[in-house]
Protein backbone atom coordinates (compact mmCIF):
# COMPACT_ATOMS: atom_id res chain seq x y z
CA UNK A 1 0.00 0.00 0.00
CA UNK A 2 1.18 3.46 -0.84
CA UNK A 3 -0.03 7.05 -0.82
CA UNK A 4 -3.76 7.59 -0.57
CA UNK A 5 -4.56 3.91 0.05
CA UNK A 6 -2.20 3.69 3.02
CA UNK A 7 -3.50 6.90 4.58
CA UNK A 8 -7.14 5.87 4.27
CA UNK A 9 -6.48 2.26 5.36
CA UNK A 10 -5.10 3.50 8.67
CA UNK A 11 -8.48 5.12 9.45
CA UNK A 12 -10.58 2.00 8.83
CA UNK A 13 -11.61 -1.11 10.71
CA UNK A 14 -10.52 -4.23 8.81
CA UNK A 15 -13.99 -5.80 9.16
CA UNK A 16 -15.43 -3.42 6.56
CA UNK A 17 -12.77 -4.01 3.89
CA UNK A 18 -13.55 -6.17 0.87
CA UNK A 19 -11.09 -8.59 -0.63
CA UNK A 20 -13.26 -10.16 -3.30
CA UNK A 21 -15.98 -9.25 -5.74
CA UNK A 22 -18.06 -6.11 -5.89
CA UNK A 23 -21.53 -7.59 -5.75
CA UNK A 24 -24.75 -6.30 -4.16
CA UNK A 25 -28.32 -7.42 -4.70
CA UNK A 26 -27.46 -9.38 -7.83
CA UNK A 27 -25.45 -6.63 -9.55
CA UNK A 28 -21.73 -7.15 -10.05
CA UNK A 29 -18.94 -4.79 -11.12
CA UNK A 30 -15.70 -6.29 -12.41
CA UNK A 31 -12.36 -5.18 -11.01
CA UNK A 32 -10.16 -6.22 -13.94
CA UNK A 33 -7.77 -3.48 -15.00
CA UNK A 34 -7.96 -1.36 -11.83
CA UNK A 35 -4.88 -0.56 -9.77
CA UNK A 36 -3.43 -3.29 -7.55
CA UNK A 37 -2.95 -0.79 -4.73
CA UNK A 38 -6.60 -0.37 -3.74
CA UNK A 39 -9.15 -0.54 -0.97
CA UNK A 40 -12.81 -1.36 -1.25
CA UNK A 41 -14.83 -0.36 1.79
CA UNK A 42 -18.20 -2.08 2.22
CA UNK A 43 -20.24 0.68 3.80
CA UNK A 44 -22.98 -1.76 4.85
CA UNK A 45 -20.69 -3.86 7.06
CA UNK A 46 -20.29 -3.36 10.81
CA UNK A 47 -17.29 -1.20 11.59
CA UNK A 48 -17.65 0.87 8.42
CA UNK A 49 -17.50 4.67 8.68
CA UNK A 50 -21.17 4.93 7.57
CA UNK A 51 -23.57 6.15 10.24
CA UNK A 52 -26.58 3.97 10.92
CA UNK A 53 -29.69 5.30 9.20
CA UNK A 54 -27.84 7.89 7.10
CA UNK A 55 -28.05 7.43 3.32
CA UNK A 56 -24.87 6.01 1.84
CA UNK A 57 -23.73 4.05 -1.18
CA UNK A 58 -22.72 0.40 -1.15
CA UNK A 59 -18.96 0.77 -1.51
CA UNK A 60 -16.16 3.28 -1.42
CA UNK A 61 -13.32 2.49 -3.84
CA UNK A 62 -9.90 4.05 -3.13
CA UNK A 63 -6.84 3.35 -5.26
CA UNK A 64 -3.37 4.62 -6.11
CA UNK A 65 -2.22 4.64 -9.71
CA UNK A 66 1.33 4.36 -10.98
CA UNK A 67 1.62 8.17 -11.28
CA UNK A 68 0.96 8.77 -7.58
CA UNK A 69 -2.53 10.12 -8.17
CA UNK A 70 -5.33 8.44 -6.28
CA UNK A 71 -8.83 7.43 -7.26
CA UNK A 72 -11.87 7.96 -5.06
CA UNK A 73 -15.13 6.43 -6.25
CA UNK A 74 -18.32 6.02 -4.26
CA UNK A 75 -20.17 3.06 -5.83
CA UNK A 76 -23.87 2.20 -5.81
CA UNK A 77 -25.06 -1.11 -7.30
CA UNK A 78 -28.68 -1.76 -8.28
CA UNK A 79 -29.80 -5.01 -9.87
CA UNK A 80 -33.06 -3.56 -11.13
CA UNK A 81 -34.16 -0.21 -12.40
CA UNK A 82 -32.18 2.88 -11.46
CA UNK A 83 -33.95 5.79 -9.76
CA UNK A 84 -31.79 8.91 -10.07
CA UNK A 85 -32.97 10.67 -6.88
CA UNK A 86 -32.20 7.65 -4.71
CA UNK A 87 -28.82 6.98 -6.34
CA UNK A 88 -27.75 10.62 -6.03
CA UNK A 89 -28.71 10.68 -2.34
CA UNK A 90 -26.72 7.48 -1.71
CA UNK A 91 -23.65 8.63 -3.66
CA UNK A 92 -23.68 11.97 -1.86
CA UNK A 93 -23.69 10.07 1.43
CA UNK A 94 -20.70 8.06 0.22
CA UNK A 95 -18.88 11.26 -0.79
CA UNK A 96 -19.51 12.70 2.67
CA UNK A 97 -17.91 9.61 4.18
CA UNK A 98 -14.97 9.92 1.75
CA UNK A 99 -14.45 13.54 2.90
CA UNK A 100 -13.73 12.25 6.40
CA UNK A 101 -11.21 9.71 5.09
CA UNK A 102 -9.44 11.38 2.15
CA UNK A 103 -7.14 14.33 2.86
CA UNK A 104 -8.26 17.41 0.93
CA UNK A 105 -4.72 18.11 -0.27
CA UNK A 106 -4.17 14.59 -1.59
CA UNK A 107 -3.95 14.31 -5.39
CA UNK A 108 -6.87 12.19 -6.59
CA UNK A 109 -9.44 11.80 -9.32
CA UNK A 110 -13.05 11.65 -8.17
CA UNK A 111 -15.57 9.40 -9.95
CA UNK A 112 -19.02 8.68 -8.45
CA UNK A 113 -20.33 5.48 -10.10
CA UNK A 114 -23.71 3.77 -10.30
CA UNK A 115 -24.13 0.30 -11.79
CA UNK A 116 -27.59 -1.00 -12.59
CA UNK A 117 -29.55 -3.54 -14.55
CA UNK A 118 -31.77 -0.96 -16.21
CA UNK A 119 -31.55 2.81 -16.58
CA UNK A 120 -34.46 4.39 -18.47
CA UNK A 121 -33.55 7.40 -20.59
CA UNK A 122 -35.42 9.81 -18.29
CA UNK A 123 -33.41 8.59 -15.27
CA UNK A 124 -30.11 8.79 -17.18
CA UNK A 125 -30.95 12.37 -18.13
CA UNK A 126 -31.73 13.21 -14.51
CA UNK A 127 -28.30 11.87 -13.49
CA UNK A 128 -26.67 14.22 -16.02
CA UNK A 129 -28.52 17.24 -14.62
CA UNK A 130 -26.12 19.73 -13.07
CA UNK A 131 -28.10 19.74 -9.80
CA UNK A 132 -27.43 16.01 -9.37
CA UNK A 133 -23.66 16.18 -9.44
CA UNK A 134 -21.72 14.74 -6.53
CA UNK A 135 -19.22 16.87 -4.57
CA UNK A 136 -16.04 15.83 -2.76
CA UNK A 137 -13.61 18.41 -1.34
CA UNK A 138 -14.88 21.07 -3.75
CA UNK A 139 -14.69 18.81 -6.81
CA UNK A 140 -18.01 18.25 -8.52
CA UNK A 141 -18.59 15.31 -10.84
CA UNK A 142 -21.49 13.79 -12.73
CA UNK A 143 -22.43 10.21 -11.91
CA UNK A 144 -20.78 7.67 -14.24
CA UNK A 145 -23.20 4.91 -15.20
CA UNK A 146 -22.31 1.25 -15.77
CA UNK A 147 -24.43 -1.77 -16.54
CA UNK A 148 -24.20 -4.67 -14.09
CA UNK A 149 -21.34 -6.91 -15.19
CA UNK A 150 -19.17 -4.14 -16.68
CA UNK A 151 -15.65 -3.25 -15.58
CA UNK A 152 -15.19 -0.45 -13.06
CA UNK A 153 -12.20 0.84 -15.04
CA UNK A 154 -14.61 1.90 -17.80
CA UNK A 155 -16.29 4.41 -15.46
CA UNK A 156 -13.03 5.54 -13.87
CA UNK A 157 -11.47 6.55 -17.17
CA UNK A 158 -14.54 8.09 -18.78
Amino acid sequence: MTGLVKGVREKLCSSCLMAGRLTKEGCRVLMAGVADSRLVVDLDKPGSPAHSGAPHCDYLFIADDENGVGWVAPLELKRGRLHADEVVRQLRGGATIAESLVPEAAPFTFRPVAACGSAPKAERNRLRNRSNRIRLHGRTEAVRLLSCGEQLVKALHS
